[in-house]
């Protein structure tokens, strides 16, 4: 919920009155042309998985992987969308699932568009977590969270595709 505005008087110590701080306030958002800021990854997961009717743990799994790219700044130029794409298609290809029409038409993104990212979100969850990555690791690994951190990663192949271990 938003503060009231009688919150923000009061913080102000009454140095404004209701018409004065709603006056600036329009002038604000309008000096940024009501920009006030961007859908994140997160939001981007979790319509997909709506849209796909995908199951709690499988949305967990995806939370968990893209929750660990937050700390690669490789990846700070990739869109927040494509991101959300990829850590739930790699979420998927963990547990033996496709890329539906119904998540390439929602993310409007094909499955081989995403390749190369997937790519690197597994490298990120195969390698032994640094000090930042371990709480993450250790937050998904709990019942709560399905233990989705415990999951092993994919395998690439000779070829340069992502595949189940043995």
């Amino acid at each position: 919920m938003p503060p009231l505005i009688d919150d923000f008087l009061y913080i102000c110590d009454d140095s404004y009155n209701r018409p004065e701080f709603l006056e600036t306030e329009v002038k604000i958002l309008k000096a940024i042309n009501f920009d006030l800021g961007i859908p994140l990854s997160y939001r981007f997961l979790r319509r997909y998985a709506r849209c796909a009717r995908i199951s709690m743990e499988m949305l967990t799994l995806a939370r968990f992987i893209l929750e660990t790219s937050l700390m690669d700044y490789e990846l700070i130029d990739v869109l927040d969308s494509k991101l959300a794409a990829a850590a739930l298609l790699l979420a998927l290809k963990m547990k033996d699932m496709e890329w539906t029409p119904t998540l390439e038409y929602y993310t409007e993104y094909k499955e081989s568009e995403l390749q190369d990212l997937i790519i690197h979100l597994n490298k990120n969850i195969s390698v032994p977590p640094n000090k930042h990555l371990q709480t993450i690791r250790m937050k998904y690994s709990h019942e709560i969270f399905f233990h989705v951190a415990k999951i092993p990663p994919l395998k690439l192949s000779r070829n340069g595709r992502l595949e189940k271990a043995q």
